[in-house]
């Protein structure tokens, strides 16, 4: 597991973590996630692996809100299979209780592909997620064809900037205007709204003028393991 800090604009100061999966393998090196995640998808071994991700991301955030800030926002990526499991809502449950993780400091991503089946089992558990007070995230907004009727349709709490429209955002007028559209869009559905792949100084000075929330990007940090990235948190908690 390694974990990619999540940024608040307005400060710079390190809010919560998107927890993302890793694999090195000794005889192939490092495997892009873009690889072995379809893989795992198709072969149903997605399931073990995502109880997993939300076991370790839950450890990690449980030690941190008890060690730096109760309200640590923790970020898991889910995949569709995952969402299809009927029991997906009650391993949730049960692991929010085993390591003391308040509901309201995880959100789940998901992508429009989770959506576009219309099953009724992810209808329904994103509503039992939404009740059980977990947050949902519309991951890589932008990218897809029917962002907005989902926005409308389902209980979404946040809003992720894909890091594409971030790229050109200070050479290409169109790409800020895009942007600052979908701030403004998220803020007036009452969602917060995070922009991905922030690299540039100049970047992020644009986004803080559009009123963005939250942010994530090499300019902050690229990803890191459990003990590099709290030692991120320890040198902003250090007093001065």
């Amino acid at each position: 597991m390694y974990f990619q800090p999540l940024v608040d604009i307005r400060n710079r100061n390190i809010v919560g973590a998107e927890a993302l999966l890793r694999w090195h393998n000794p005889e192939l090196g490092n495997v892009s996630p873009d690889e072995f995640i379809p893989i795992a998808e198709q072969t149903g071994l997605i399931i073990p692996i995502g109880q997993f991700v939300i076991e370790q991301a839950f450890s990690a955030s449980h030690h941190w809100q008890s060690h730096f800030m109760s309200q640590f926002k923790i970020a898991i990526n889910v995949s569709p299979k995952q969402f299809r499991e009927d029991k997906f809502v009650d391993l949730l449950t049960s692991l929010l209780a085993q390591y003391h993780i308040n509901p309201s400091s995880v959100e789940l991503e998901v992508t429009e592909g989770v959506l576009l089946s219309g099953d009724q089992i992810i209808n329904s558990n994103l509503s039992a997620i939404n009740d059980i007070g977990v947050s949902i995230s519309m991951d890589d907004f932008g990218t897809g064809y029917s962002s907005l009727s989902y926005l409308r349709s389902y209980p979404f709490d946040t809003l992720k900037v894909d890091k594409s429209f971030i790229n050109d955002i200070t050479v290409d007028p169109g790409d800020l205007e895009l942007v600052g559209a979908a701030i403004a869009m998220g803020h007036g559905l009452n969602l917060s709204v995070v922009a991905e792949g922030i690299e540039t100084e100049e970047q992020y000075q644009l986004l803080s003028a559009l009123k963005c929330d939250y942010g994530q990007g090499y300019l902050f940090s690229k990803p890191l393991p459990k003990a590099e990235f709290e030692a991120l948190l320890d040198a902003q908690h250090k007093p001065e």
